[in-house]
């Protein structure tokens, strides 16, 4: 017998007392226990947040999702068989929060708790748009629409503003059938009351209001975040009907990306951004530009249907975050030529009646910077500055001017006298100086200062969730050249059992400047008439009641909202088209303005699947008449205002498995009163909208490439071909006094196929 086979054999070790079978044995079940914990075990993974539980997280591992968030916050997850590694490398994602990764054993009856942030909060600012102080916007006693950035990319949308068409109680309209500029309606007010922001700072009123969501590139956008109310208590004038804040992504040096699209109308736009430095002190350089160069038309008209557009904008950003604050910089630099008329106008017929057309160009810069302490309690400032010149031809009208902005605020979040209680409060200055070459004299320098403070808490309920909530609020505000202002506003939430309800008061307030922000006083041949001594500013009261409730399970997660709303105006500004046949009357109207309606929302969210149905009812009247007080009035006949549909619905539906996936968007826009005219009639046509495309991603979402993430589209947006009929009142005789391009209700542009490369290292 060898040494070898003596050393192993029973005798051997039964001489020192070891019983080998036992051994061996053993060893067998501590194998058997060890490879089916590292390979089969179930753990447990707690997401949640400075809000609580985030439910509808999805857990990603190896390129791919593999599992949901339930009501609670929970996953159970078990690591995939297949992979022989002991450390898993798991990412968990979340709209509004920034994405966390870490590595992970999974042990059997392990609790593994995942802590996400505030995307805004990372970002210098509210989750919550109106808010001074951070908080989750489930958290948050203020109803909010979140839209990731990722949705509204599938849109492929050739700007903000059109991607946002296809959210609930949104709706973009076009506000120029020639020169095509848009704006975006809030439950059917229009889009002078609602405040655009870029980062939470207001620099996208007054001239860019026609385009202020035109020149932020897609590609770089986080999330839109869609307040529906006033929100004149925290940022003042305009935030009547609502805020739309649009959050840039954070930045992560190393990172690249790219995207080119072209579709069937010729249509080609193309960006590409670039991130370097170090955490903790990064830069990005991004380039976006848009060339549509045809002029189509579809209808028959003589006229473009779509304006072409040559458009280019810069975007430099920087975000620096030391051991005591966090500092943010972004700088713009938007070019735009956009024209819209006759098929046959030529350059040489820009101010002459030999063909009619509408010649845009622009030209803006804009600064917007903010300074927080990384804890969230101290000091904020933030602030920025705008440049806007533009130079314009209506037919034989020109308009030339140009519009300088900046603003600065600085508020405390820090004061608090008890668990749960918090007083915040602040400053701000604005400063605008306008000019332009219109006969009215409409120049303005205007020196805007104000304080603002809100009181907000929470009180606890049980096992650590919060029952009551509340952010109270008060701004005065005082124009060099008006009286003070006050806007309150009062908004608390109920919570229990993923159930929430919400109740939101306040008081709007805009001070209107006609020729920037009412672009139907420049297009067409209406003439323009507004009282001799001016037009008032104008006040509201808004009212908005929302309910939710939250559910589902470890694969997928549901939530249903109900909300109704309610708008009292008084001195509202009415553009009336109806008492003067060639004219446009602008006037505060004698009585009140009432909108009103409901809305619903169901979101459902499965691993691949997503889906998103909405539906509002509006109701939008003028009531005068009576001297006898605003409840009086009402008692009245009202007029239905017009370009306010009474029912919208909204359709989004995807499903993503192993790299291949498609979109499906839809709306349906229901009729809506339209100014008296004989060629369109007093009464729109209903229609609906549809956008789908499929899509296929290689790379690092499939196959672990070190060339980084790739996805092609193809689609077609405007499925049905549904146009408008006879956009454009009198188009057979443009320079006569019948011709009116401010009637459009519905899409002008036909169906258009497009195919989209876009990559990401």
């Amino acid at each position: 017998m060898s040494r070898f086979a003596a050393w192993m054999s029973d005798a051997h070790w039964k001489k020192r007392g070891v019983n080998v079978r036992r051994v061996a044995l053993s060893l067998l079940t501590a194998a058997w226990g060890i490879s089916s914990s590292l390979v089969w075990a179930q753990c447990d993974i707690q997401v949640q947040s400075q809000g609580g539980a985030v439910p509808g997280a999805v857990l990603w591992s190896g390129g791919q999702p593999v599992g949901m968030a339930n009501s609670q916050g929970l996953f159970s997850w078990t690591p995939d068989p297949a992979d022989g590694s002991t450390v898993q490398m798991l990412r968990v994602r979340a709209v509004g929060y920034e994405e966390v990764g870490f590595e992970s054993t999974c042990e059997s009856g392990q609790l593994i708790r995942c802590e996400l942030k505030d995307l805004a909060v990372a970002l210098g600012g509210a989750t919550v748009v109106g808010s001074l102080t951070p908080m989750s916007v489930k958290a948050s006693p203020i109803r909010t629409q979140v839209v990731s950035g990722e949705s509204l990319r599938s849109l492929k949308a050739q700007d903000v503003a059109e991607a946002l068409d296809f959210t609930n109680g949104v709706r973009e309209t076009v506000a120029c059938g020639v020169c095509g500029t848009n704006d975006l309606h809030i439950n059917g007010l229009e889009g002078v009351y609602t405040l655009v922001l870029l980062d939470g700072i207001p620099l996208l009123g007054g001239l860019a209001s026609a385009y202020a969501l035109d020149g932020i590139p897609l590609s770089m956008v986080q999330q839109v975040e869609v307040v529906q109310g006033p929100a004149s208590a925290r940022f003042g004038s305009q935030a009547v009907g609502g805020v739309v804040n649009v959050v840039l992504a954070p930045l992560t040096p190393g990172r690249s990306a790219a995207n080119v699209r072209l579709d069937s109308h010729s249509r080609f736009q193309a960006a590409a951004s670039a991130t370097f430095g170090r955490p903790d002190a990064a830069w990005q350089l991004g380039l976006d530009g848009l060339n549509f160069e045809r002029r189509l038309d579809g209808n028959a008209d003589g006229f473009t249907d779509a304006p072409t557009l040559q458009r280019g904008v810069a975007t430099l950003r920087h975000q620096r975050r030391g051991d005591q604050r966090a500092v943010r910089l972004t700088g713009r630099l938007f070019a735009e030529e956009r024209f819209g008329g006759e098929l046959d106008f030529e350059e040489r017929d820009r101010g002459t009646n030999s063909s009619y057309g509408e010649r845009v160009d622009l030209l803006r810069s804009e600064w917007v910077f903010g300074s927080r302490p990384v804890t969230g309690k101290g000091w904020t400032y933030q602030g920025g500055a705008a440049y806007h010149r533009q130079a314009s031809t209506y037919g034989l009208a020109s308009f030339n001017a140009e519009e300088f902005t900046a603003s600065l605020d600085a508020y405390h979040s820090g004061w608090s006298w008890r668990d749960h209680r918090r007083v915040t409060g602040g400053a701000s200055l604005l400063w605008d100086v306008y000019q332009d070459e219109t006969p009215v004299d409409s120049d303005m320098n205007v020196w805007i200062p104000s304080v603002f403070a809100e009181y907000s808490g929470e009180s606890m309920g049980g096992a650590g969730h919060a029952q009551w909530s509340w952010i109270h609020g008060l701004r005065i505000e005082k124009p060099s050249d008006r009286a003070p202002v006050l806007a309150p506003r009062v908004n608390v939430k109920w919570s229990r059992n993923n159930s929430d309800v919400r109740l939101n008061l306040g008081r709007g307030y805009r001070r209107v400047h006609l020729f920037t922000e009412e672009h139907a006083a420049l297009d067409g041949s209406r003439t323009v008439v507004q009282p001799e001594e001016g037009l008032d500013p104008e006040s509201s009261w808004n009212a908005h009641l929302s309910a939710s409730k939250d559910f589902g399970n470890d694969r997928w997660t549901a939530s249903a909202s109900i909300y109704g709303f309610a708008t009292l105006f008084t001195d509202r500004i009415y553009a009336d088209f109806d008492s003067i046949s060639d004219a446009i009357l602008y006037r505060n109207i004698q009585g009140v303005g009432l909108s009103r309606g409901v809305g619903s929302d169901v979101w459902l969210t499965g691993l691949g699947w997503r889906l998103n149905l909405g539906a509002t009812l509006l109701q939008s009247e003028i009531f005068e008449g009576s001297s006898d007080g605003w409840f009086q009035t009402l008692q009245g006949p009202g007029e239905v205002q017009p370009f306010a549909p009474s029912l919208t619905t909204t359709l989004a539906i995807g499903h993503d498995h192993k790299g291949w996936g498609w979109n499906l968007n839809a709306q349906t826009v229901g009729v809506m009163r339209l100014p008296n005219n004989e060629e369109l009639g007093d009464e729109s046509d209903p229609y609906a909208l549809v956008h789908a495309s499929v899509f296929r991603r290689f790379g690092a979402n499939t196959l672990q490439s070190p060339f980084g993430r790739h996805t092609v589209t193809m689609g077609v947006r405007n499925l049905t071909n549904s146009t408008q009929v006879a956009p454009l009142v009198g188009s057979s005789d443009p320079f006569g006094e019948n011709f009116d391009a401010s009637r459009i209700y519905g899409p002008m542009e036909q169906r258009r196929i497009f195919l989209e490369w876009s990559c990401s290292f």
